[in-house]
């Protein structure tokens, strides 16, 4: 079992590196076929194409890093994206199957501890409240979509995560 697990690792290496070394062996093959027309690679002598190819991965490399790093060409716009997705507002079917039931028990066991030791827990109701508001919008509707941003706004205004930590502090 060991011996497959490493086979599968250095097969997903190799795999991951095949660009890489597909442009360097490309390159390679222009080089060494082109040896003896190109003065700069002949006067290198037999590693002359090694020396060609190395030169010009590297430069691929360095393209690759400002083009992927410093200019950030690549990426699309995040916002837009989180824009078209009107799941970021509401509930997906995942959360109705599972989160949201998940939360109710969580909250119901926190609700029984407040109980029992005698807390506060007008926070745990108004969790609950939220989670009930939350659940009954749909992404089909604009209105509940912008209902969802309003709500989360009053929660989070109310029960900042800043907040909750310096009561913890105190």
């Amino acid at each position: 079992m060991n011996f497959r697990k490493w086979l599968m690792k250095q097969q997903w290496r190799i795999i991951q590196i095949r660009g890489i070394w597909g442009l360097f062996y490309g390159i390679l093959l222009l080089a060494a076929a082109y040896y003896g027309y190109i003065p700069i690679i002949n006067a290198t002598g037999q590693f002359g194409p090694f020396i060609f190819a190395g030169i010009l991965l590297f430069s691929f490399a360095i393209l690759g890093y400002i083009y992927d790093r410093v200019f950030v060409l690549w990426a699309s716009s995040h916002e837009v994206t989180q824009e078209r997705n009107p799941f970021q507002y509401v509930a997906r079917p995942i959360d109705r199957i599972f989160w949201l039931p998940l939360y109710s028990a969580v909250l119901d066991s926190c609700e029984k501890l407040a109980d029992h030791f005698e807390i506060d827990n007008d926070i745990i109701k108004e969790t609950r409240e939220y989670y009930a508001e939350y659940e009954k919008l749909r992404p089909e509707r604009k209105e509940d979509i912008d209902r969802a941003i309003a709500l989360r706004d009053e929660y989070t205004a109310k029960h900042a995560f800043s907040d909750l930590l310096n009561d913890l502090e105190d």
